[in-house]
């Protein structure tokens, strides 16, 4: 617990450096960094405990077409990691991301590099999703977020749940 804690610390304190570089920039990037917590299910529960590490990337590839002035859309690609001890994985996902001016939501399929350790270690490429939904919080010129997401994978000990926070370039 106390080496995930400095990873957390370390990823925060590394956003907060970049942020000052990247607000030199007038047009946004369109990505977004994120880390949290992830919360182990399955075996990956029984064997590490449930709290997990996690960050991720995330870039904007194109917007979607809305009759509606007040909800936007586009799809994005996100690689994300969570893991811990001999359990991890990570998921390089395709995700369709809809927002309204209160919150936003995401869905996303793709393939999870998973790696599991019970006994013998077993690294697989399967199938993964996730759910998601987020709340911007704009404190100045750089927008902050933070977001509950569902992590499925086709081993159900690299499934779980993550609590996130993150910033937006």
């Amino acid at each position: 617990m106390k080496s995930m804690v400095k990873i957390g610390l370390v990823a925060v304190i590394s956003a907060a450096l970049v942020v000052p570089a990247m607000a030199q920039y007038a047009k946004p990037q369109g990505l977004s960094l994120r880390a949290g917590f992830f919360f182990a299910s399955g075996d990956g529960k029984a064997f590490e405990g449930q709290n997990w590490f996690t960050i991720g990337l995330e870039k904007k590839m194109k917007d979607i077409e809305s009759g509606n002035s007040e909800s936007t859309a586009h799809y994005s690609l996100s690689l994300d990691y969570y893991g811990k001890g001999g359990f991890s994985n990570v998921p390089l996902l395709y995700n369709y991301v809809g927002r309204n001016p209160d919150f936003y939501y995401s869905v996303g399929a793709g393939v999870g590099f998973g790696r599991t350790q019970s006994g013998s270690s077993d690294s697989t490429v399967d199938f993964n999703y996730q759910l998601s939904i987020g709340k911007d919080l704009n404190f100045g010129s750089q927008p902050f977020f933070v977001e509950a997401r569902y992590f499925g994978s086709g081993r159900t000990a690299l499934s779980g749940f993550s609590l996130v926070g993150g910033i937006r370039f």
